[in-house]
């Protein structure tokens, strides 16, 4: 057979040794979750007792948030990069980018009779990705709103900050604890903190908005003074 005419060489798939031992541990916990989730999931709706169900919902979304999380920890394990791409940096006008956010928010706010004030807006740029900054903007708003108390008030604030612009959005709803503050910005962290209506919780959008506006030389900061405390969220950026 000519060099031409041979068969191409087989790639070989099998992992190092490190990395098998790695994804056997990780398919072994993670079947175990998976598998105690099913069973939680054919229990629920059984038992007649709105406090065992309440428990069994607890156990399944903990070991949801537990499942995803180790999917993010075996990421990190392998040095997986999981950055936001490519900004398209530019001065970017601040004030269409807050009202856009806000307008957007007031229909899940006017659900749960809740208030959106905004102050402090002037006519100044950030350097950013208007894209990117609205949609941590929105992000800051529907997690207002989540967490606040039905017919409660969400302040946002715009203020100057030397060479930066600082947004704050604050909301009268659950607080975050101390452990809670620890962590909020961990993707998929299993906090105390609940939504104040059952909304749903994703568990990963303020650590994707903190990198985002990172990423574009500002910064993501969370603050509250405890539970049923409130809490505020702060982005900061550089002005253009």
């Amino acid at each position: 057979m000519s060099h031409e005419q041979q068969a191409p060489q087989r790639t070989d798939l099998r992992a190092h040794a490190a990395q098998a031992e790695r994804l056997h541990h990780f398919s072994h916990g993670l079947k175990n979750r998976l598998a105690g989730m099913m069973e939680v999931s054919r229990m629920l709706g059984t038992t007649g007792d709105p406090a065992q169900e309440a428990e069994l919902r607890t156990f399944f979304e903990d070991q949801f948030f537990k499942a995803l999380r180790e999917v993010e920890g075996l990421l990190d394990d392998m040095a997986v990069d999981r950055g936001v791409g490519r900004l398209a940096l530019a001065p970017t006008p601040l004030a269409p980018l807050v009202e856009e956010a806000v307008k957007d928010a007031r229909h899940r706010a006017d659900r749960k009779q809740q208030t959106i004030t905004l102050e402090g807006l002037t006519q100044v740029s950030v350097q950013a990705d208007p894209h990117y900054l609205l949609q941590a903007l929105q992000a800051l708003l529907s997690n207002a709103s989540k967490f606040g108390h039905a017919g409660s008030a969400i302040e946002v604030q715009v203020v100057p900050a030397g060479e930066r612009s600082r947004i704050t959005v604050r909301d009268a709803g659950v607080g975050l604890t101390t452990e809670d503050l620890e962590q909020v910005f961990q993707r998929y962290a299993m906090l105390s903190s609940k939504s104040t209506a059952g909304e749903a919780q994703g568990r990963s959008t303020l650590a994707r908005a903190r990198q985002w506006l990172q990423a574009m030389g500002g910064d993501l900061t969370a603050n509250s003074e405890g539970k049923d405390k409130g809490a505020a969220f702060t982005i900061e950026l550089p002005l253009a």
